[in-house]
């Protein structure tokens, strides 16, 4: 019963839903929107309650006419692992979900419904695209690779990329549903990219404002090297510099 008070008390529905379920109502296709609903938000509890897990900043679970989405805060600078496995539990708890779905005799007629359903959103879920799951899955797997700094130019060149393939499809096979679908990532990623500078300055902030404990090193020779899950030692004109130290003169001077 606690669980279930917590989901109710987080959960948020974005006003332009209520027209989208009176059309549904009035189309007779309400048990379509409640399958999509709850494969929706068994996804996003699961991002949600993970994130609880490990004791990140939550909010609310909002839902919107196309989608929903888990309103959180944490550290740029915690575990890549950590970061990983709540965006993971998100796509695994969905598929939980339908298969728990499938099992209820209410839903035996809806298997074909209920499949769609769970693919498709699973499926555009986990495209590559920042921001979508899959696209901050993605990300985070380039930082074990790269700097924070480069990691951002690398996934906006491929998710711009991908969004071109989405058009030439569209293009070449038109479609309402693609379309719509390629405008809401574009404008997504546009907002995404210009909040770039600012996770930038928030990555190097929280190094100076807080004592990370990162069992992995690194030395450097730019700021602009400084990679997630390392604590640096900058070299400059053949001096060394701790990190703490660096940021600390960075800041004061600011």
């Amino acid at each position: 019963m606690l669980v279930i008070k917590t989901i109710l008390n987080k959960i948020s529905i974005d006003k332009s839903c209520y027209i989208f379920i009176i059309l549904a109502i009035l189309s007779a296709r309400f048990q379509i929107v409640l399958l999509i609903s709850l494969l929706l938000l068994i996804h996003e509890c699961g991002h949600f309650f993970t994130a609880l897990l490990f004791k990140w900043h939550t909010e609310k679970i909002v839902f919107y006419p196309f989608g929903g989405i888990s309103k959180f805060s944490h550290d740029i600078n915690c575990s890549l692992k950590e970061e990983i496995l709540v965006l993971l539990m998100g796509p695994i708890m969905q598929l939980i979900g339908y298969y728990f779905l499938l099992s209820l005799d209410i839903f035996i007629n809806y298997y074909q419904v209920i499949t769609t359903i769970n693919y498709s959103i699973l499926i555009f879920n986990l495209l590559p695209i920042y921001p979508l799951d899959g696209g901050r899955l993605l990300h985070c797997f380039i930082c074990y690779f790269t700097s924070y700094n480069l990691s951002f130019k690398i996934i906006y060149f491929l998710s711009y990329f991908l969004l071109l393939i989405i058009l030439l499809i569209f293009i070449y096979n038109p479609s309402l549903n693609l379309l719509i679908v390629f405008v809401l990532l574009l404008i997504k990623l546009i907002k995404e990219q210009k909040l770039t500078n600012y996770y930038k300055e928030k990555f190097f902030l929280e190094r100076y404002l807080y004592n990370y404990k990162f069992k992995k090193s690194k030395i450097v020779s730019d700021v602009n090297k400084f990679k997630r899950d390392y604590h640096h030692l900058l070299k400059i004109d053949k001096k060394y510099f701790l990190e703490e130290e660096y940021l600390k003169n960075k800041y004061k001077n600011e």
